[in-house]
């Protein structure tokens, strides 16, 4: 490794310390959560063992929190399933769940943000959790993935515990995700205050049936 390399490691690491202690001063999270859901959008060519395999999840598992999926391997295509995960709270500074995920030829982390994991996380943050540079990324390395979530808020409800990490889609709407999660918009756009329903892109945070 030559000098210029080198040089840029330690400038790396020692921007990871200062983060670090910054956040160790200013933390925005105590803890998390056991459990939280993630709606994972299923595209062509997904089935439960490939979404087993990239969440480290049990299929099994997986299904509790599926019932209307009756068997086999096969899902339905545009259709979304809830992949159960933990809810860290990650080096006091964000709750997220860290997914540690082989790179294949050709990927990106924008092409593992959107096409992989379904827009559950996007590529700043997985470019800030790794050493690899977003042009640099070998084949065939473990990197980490870190999916948001939430353990939702009681000073909106008391009433829901459970929450999907939610990736809007173009045609969804306010009015839309309400009637799909029987859940009021009010309580919605409260546990999501700043987040532009209309966009139709960015994470929601859903409550969720157990």
């Amino acid at each position: 490794m030559n000098k210029t390399s080198n040089r840029k490691r330690h400038i790396l690491q020692l921007g990871i310390w200062v983060l670090f202690f910054t956040v160790k001063i200013e933390s925005k999270c105590t803890k998390g959560c056991d459990l939280a859901l993630a709606s994972y959008y299923v595209a062509q060519g997904s089935n439960l063992t490939y979404i087993s395999k990239i969440f480290s999840q049990s299929i099994p598992e997986i299904l509790r929190y599926n019932p209307q999926i009756w068997g086999g391997d096969g899902i339905e295509t545009e259709a979304r399933i809830n992949v159960p995960i933990s809810c860290l709270c990650l080096n006091s500074d964000f709750l997220g769940h860290p997914i540690k995920y082989q790179t294949q030829v050709g990927d990106t982390y924008g092409k593992i943000a959107q096409e992989v994991f379904a827009n559950l996380t996007d590529e700043y943050w997985i470019q800030r959790v790794n050493w690899f540079e977003a042009d640099q990324i070998p084949d065939f390395v473990d990197i980490n993935v870190t999916v948001n979530c939430t353990c939702g808020n009681r000073q909106v409800s008391k009433n829901y515990g459970l929450f999907a990490t939610y990736p809007l889609r173009p045609e969804e709407d306010l009015q839309s995700i309400s009637i799909e999660s029987s859940v009021p918009t009010m309580l919605l756009e409260r546990f999501n205050p700043k987040s532009d329903f209309s966009a139709g892109l960015g994470l929601v945070f859903v409550p969720a049936k157990g």
